[in-house]
């Protein structure tokens, strides 16, 4: 059976922070990266490209991220570099309560976690041409 990794992205205009983990039922989650990089679709493909070379396994990928300002265009720029993503409704997302504390990297990780036991619901997103319309 292949490995499923999650990476949680938290996305900025400036920046985004990108957490890859693979969920461990019979322990703590594996965290292999939490990143900040540069807001270029190239940079999330390099990061998976270096994942790969360290797990030095096989492994499925599903990358995702919180809808807000910068819409559907990221989905669609990894969808056509063949990476599989969702966008995850922000009001349906599974959160640790008491945690006040919001920082890139925990929102990533958390994106990460909701991706790994299905704490969220995707929204719906419409074709390319329709964004432009």
């Amino acid at each position: 059976m292949k490995r499923i990794l999650r990476i949680g992205m938290d996305v900025h205009s400036t920046n985004y922070t990108l957490c890859a983990i693979e969920p461990r039922f019979d322990g703590d989650d594996i965290i292999y990266a939490n990143v900040k990089v540069t807001p270029d679709p190239d940079n999330i493909v390099q990061f998976i490209e270096n994942l790969k070379k360290k797990i030095k396994e096989e492994c499925d990928i599903l990358c995702g991220y919180e809808a807000g300002c910068l819409g559907f265009s990221l989905y669609h720029e990894l969808v056509k570099k063949e990476i599989r993503c969702v966008i995850l409704a922000p009001t349906t997302m599974m959160t640790q309560q008491g945690k006040r504390i919001k920082t890139d990297k925990r929102d990533a990780l958390m994106i990460a976690q909701c991706l790994a036991y299905g704490g969220y619901h995707a929204v719906h997103i419409p074709r390319a041409v329709s964004e432009t319309q």
